[in-house]
């Protein structure tokens, strides 16, 4: 009777199905995220001078929108990866494809378009827990000749057809461990800084490229309420812009305009700081992404 006992407790013990050798389930594979454009945003920053080049600053050229998908994967930091684009802040979405091909018609004869891209290739856990990702980014530019002809019926500068330029260089970014933000987001910085030497074209066109302040966490309302009053939509919101540089020294003379070489933009480094915000993509009800 106390043999019989003793085999009872030993097989209650054991898995069910015979399973002396099961492991627990893997955890499940982790889901992009979606880059929020209303909290997100790159700052582009370069090296300058003042005071007659005897001070050495950092200068923010401008801010860019930034969206795109992310995959953090926690459980193993290989398999996630990370696809961005930054355009400048006149348009909701990219106004060009990596490729150069206008999606906004409304915008298609601007006479210039950048967008700078990245995809990660590698992602690594560093030992300070912060993920290091590389991957190639990719400069796309656009451009058209200006044809002015100042006759009577003269109605305004022409637009030559759209020059396409593409350079691809492999960068790497140093991301934050992200940290749970606001509405079961994802929060998370990182940067990566690039030479004029090994990208001569991003820091060129970055430079040269006419960055709007982006309206972090822009929310628009009509005080008037539809009314005869109506005057327009208010809009509220984080104005994140150029830095600007500091004011050069002034004479007694009011005319006289400053000195012109007080502040110099050297642009021998390029430095892409990022902050996201990242929300989890809806599921809809068949379960697909």
């Amino acid at each position: 009777m106390l043999r019989l006992v003793v085999l009872t407790a030993l097989a209650a013990s054991l898995p069910m199905g015979g399973g002396y050798n099961a492991l627990p389930a893997p955890p499940p594979p982790a889901r992009p995220a979606q880059v929020d454009i209303l909290h997100s945003n790159a700052q582009l920053i370069t090296d300058a001078t003042t005071d007659f080049g005897k001070t050495k600053i950092n200068y923010t050229a401008g801010y860019a929108r930034v969206n795109g998908e992310v995959t953090i994967d926690a459980a193993n930091p290989a398999n996630s990866k990370f696809d961005l684009h930054m355009y400048p802040a006149n348009a909701k979405e990219p106004p060009i494809e990596e490729q150069g091909k206008s999606r906004n018609k409304w915008m298609a004869d601007m006479p210039s378009h950048t967008l700078i891209c990245f995809h990660s290739t590698q992602v690594t856990r560093m030992p300070d827990g912060k993920l290091q990702v590389t991957g190639d980014l990719v400069l796309t530019r656009v451009d058209r000749n200006v044809n002015v002809e100042p006759t009577e019926a003269y109605s305004g500068p022409t637009y030559g057809a759209p020059m396409v330029h593409r350079v691809v260089r492999q960068a790497t970014f140093v991301f934050d461990a992200p940290t749970w933000g606001p509405r079961d987001s994802r929060v998370t910085m990182g940067s990566t800084s690039v030479s004029r030497e090994n990208f001569p074209q991003l820091v060129k066109a970055v430079l040269s490229t006419h960055w709007p302040p982006v309206i972090e966490g822009e929310t628009c309302t009509n005080p008037a309420g539809g009314t005869e009053d109506y005057r327009g939509f208010e809009c509220k919101g984080v104005y994140l812009r150029s830095s600007g540089l500091p004011p050069a020294p002034t004479s007694a003379a009011e005319d006289y305009p400053g000195a012109s070489d007080f502040n110099r933009i050297v642009g021998n480094q390029m430095t892409i700081l990022l902050h996201l915000r990242l929300n989890r993509r809806r599921v809809n009800e068949a379960g697909e992404m």
